[in-house]
């Protein structure tokens, strides 16, 4: 049974497929807004991926702020709300590029809001396209970013080659496979739609010259930076991975020969050098040595990279501009692959035949022409429904040859990972055989008249989009149906988030798959923990508008409460300490209601405004009420006025005051009520103001 919900979803889908398949799109150049060639050459890079097109095509991001909602019970911060508009602008100027109708498509949204999130673009000056790219993925990782519990069966997977990359490092410290898991199972995992599209993870090994003690570090990368290396460089990396690490360039022109001779150009280089060169070792020695842990004392020491896990989309920045006295551009030529490009020999060498797939095509290419003080930005974009190849410059849009792709100076590259054909083959077979099972299951309840309906288990849409347009979507990943604790988000059943197949087709695909956790549509959502964070978020949000409206309006007298209670209820709203008891203002008083000697004002108690105290004390209760026109417990006692009430019942509690407040707020409607009766031939907006 497919709900509305649902059915708004599927419709998405549908729609951002027919995008996808469009012959007629991705077409469309982008106008120039003012020295915004390196925005548009990086978006015109970018959106021609096929994995970023199709996961952003049918991101429907009305229902991740929902579900986020849901997950974090708190009010979404500016920062987020305006990374989040980030995404939103992305997705819509996606969507008018691959419809196909347009020929040219101003990016103002975008602009705009790049230049409100990053200051360093607000001046309509010339940037680095390189830049653009790293910040536009980082805001819009940062608005996408989900925290869960991590589930064994994903994570497991997610994190082998981090595992398997830290094993050394566990070991060198001594940490055992016990204290990780404890320490992986305490930590939330973070990810992202984007994380899931660029993020790779890269070992670092640095071996101390003195003790030969080795230390490993991992981090993730979302683009690798390469150098041009030079003549000592490219000997290192000859003499230590081989003579296949330098491939023999194609024979030059004879123009080209005279040049590299009189030194006005230099022999091209591999791209599969500059990946060489990027992995191999490193002296860290001079100003730059090492602290090692086990010496405790800075050392010379040798540091090795490798990668341990690929990304779907690998984005490789070469570096072409050196910032020494002057400043200038690296101009040598630099061969690139538009197909098969194998990152195998890059990984580490424990995983290195691990690995299904490690090759990658190109699908765009950002060019700069110009110096280190100004130039010009253009791209090469691969089409992945016609295969055909286009260049980009600003508005224009024209169609050229993969050899004139391949004799571009490229300054940042475009990856995509290949998917293995026989998991591709073996994932639509295994989807095809959970619809097939749906369809049988109906045929028999129509012969048997059975009209009892089993309850269908759910996968998220969000895996069911990585199965179609990912090389590897790994495990079945549902966590975006659960809270951060592990628990069904409420309503999951019927939200977009879920797709909804029978349980003999949910077993075949988890047989085939792993991953989890399984959930069924029925499952019992909620959790304890997330309601006491948005009640938190609640009270706080409701103690602040108390605080502002009393300030405009002037304090009535201070209402005394034990600074021991008021630290456990702030420790309960900031830091999610456990809710505390009922106010315990006796703490203060002797057993004949004086207060005790030595009491001081923010050591031993606080003063509170008459409105907050009054909410304070109908959702905790307790007491005694101590009432001072002062800050001092010493100060005479004081009898406030009763509150006045207001149309926005400033001074009552959420829930209602006590049968004193509905009575004065009774009494006082009864007298509207009687000299509205008196008015004679009163205006009609007079009465309704009144009222």
């Amino acid at each position: 049974k497919i709900n509305k919900p649902q059915a708004h979803a599927a419709a998405i889908q549908q729609y951002a497929a027919k995008l996808y398949r469009n012959h007629d799109g991705g077409k469309a150049g982008l106008a120039n807004l003012g020295n915004t060639c390196f925005l548009n050459a990086s978006l015109q890079a970018l959106m021609h991926c096929p994995p970023i097109v199709g996961m952003f095509l049918g991101f429907d991001i009305g229902q991740f702020q929902e579900a986020k909602r849901l997950r974090d019970r708190e009010p979404m911060t500016k920062a987020v709300a305006r990374k989040l508009r980030l995404v939103r602008c992305f997705i819509d100027l996606m969507r008018r590029i691959w419809t196909g109708k347009y020929s040219v498509c101003a990016p103002k949204e975008i602009v705009g809001t790049i230049m409100d999130l990053y200051r360093a673009f607000q001046n309509y000056g010339q940037h680095d396209s390189q830049e653009f790219i790293r910040c536009l993925l980082n805001g819009m990782h940062e608005a996408l970013t989900i925290k869960a519990k991590p589930s064994n069966a994903v994570e497991q997977s997610t994190n082998a080659e981090s595992d398997r990359s830290s094993a050394a490092d566990a070991e060198a410290r001594g940490t055992g496979r016990k204290e990780r898991k404890r320490k992986r199972k305490d930590k939330l995992v973070e990810y992202s739609l984007v994380s899931d599209l660029f993020e790779g993870t890269l070992r670092s090994d640095v071996t101390c010259e003195n003790c030969g003690n080795i230390s490993t570090t991992c981090e993730s990368f979302f683009d690798l930076s390469l150098e041009i290396p030079k003549e000592p460089e490219l000997k290192r990396v000859q003499r230590e991975r081989g003579e296949n690490a330098l491939p023999e360039a194609p024979q030059p022109s004879m123009f080209s020969m005279i040049t590299n001779f009189v030194g006005l150009t230099s022999q091209p280089l591999a791209l599969e050098t500059l990946l060489h060169t990027f992995c191999t070792s490193s002296d860290l020695n001079n100003a730059n040595q090492y602290r090692c842990e086990a010496c405790n004392q800075k050392v010379d020491a040798s540091k090795v990279l490798s990668l341990t896990r690929l990304p779907e989309v690998l984005c490789i920045h070469i570096k072409r501009f050196s910032y020494h006295l002057y400043g200038s551009k690296v101009g040598r030529q630099v061969l690139f692959k538009l197909q098969d490009l194998d990152m195998r020999p890059y990984l580490h060498p424990s995983i290195r035949e691990e690995f299904v797939s490690t090759r990658y095509d190109l699908y765009g290419v950002v060019r700069h022409s110009g110096g280190l003080s100004g130039g010009h930005y253009v791209s090469c974009a691969k089409s992945h429904v016609t295969g055909r190849w286009f260049l980009f410059d600003d508005r224009s849009c024209q169609a050229i040859t993969p050899e004139s792709v391949a004799s571009q100076q490229a300054y940042v590259l475009m990856y995509v990972r290949k998917p293995d054909p026989n998991l591709r083959r073996q994932l639509s077979r295994t989807l095809l055989a959970a619809g097939a099972e749906q369809a049988v299951d109906k045929e028999e309840q129509e012969k048997t008249n059975d009209t009892s309906d089993e309850v269908p288990y759910l996968v998220s849409w969000y895996w069911r989009q990585k199965c179609s347009y990912m090389s590897q979507p790994g495990p079945i990943d549902n966590r975006p149906l659960f809270c951060c604790h592990g628990l069904p988000l409420p309503g999951f059943a019927q939200s977009r988030l879920a797709v909804p197949i029978p349980r003999r087709g949910w077993e075949k695909l988890r047989a085939r798959y792993g991953g989890g956790p399984a959930v069924r549509a029925d499952a019992k959502a909620g959790c304890f923990q997330c309601d006491l964070v948005e009640t938190r978020s609640r009270e706080k949000e409701r103690i602040m508008s108390l605080e502002r409206r009393s300030a405009r309006k002037g304090v009535d007298g201070w209402y005394i409460v034990d600074e021991t209670w008021m630290k456990s209820w702030r420790d309960f709203i900031v830091k999610g300490e456990p809710r505390p008891g009922p106010i315990s203002n006796g703490n203060l008083l002797r057993p004949d209601g004086s207060p005790k000697k030595g009491l001081h004002p923010a050591k031993h108690y606080r003063g509170l405004i008459a409105p907050v105290w009054r909410e304070l004390l109908s959702i905790y209760g307790g007491g005694p009420e101590i009432v001072r026109m002062k800050i001092s417990i010493y100060a005479p006692s004081y009898k406030p006025p009763p509150p006045r009430p207001s149309s926005s019942q400033e001074g009552i509690d959420a829930n209602g005051e006590g049968e004193d407040s509905g009575q004065e707020m009774g009494g006082e409607i009864d007298r509207r009520d009687r000299d509205r009766d008196m008015v004679t031939e009163e205006p009609e907006g007079v009465e309704a103001e009144a009222t």
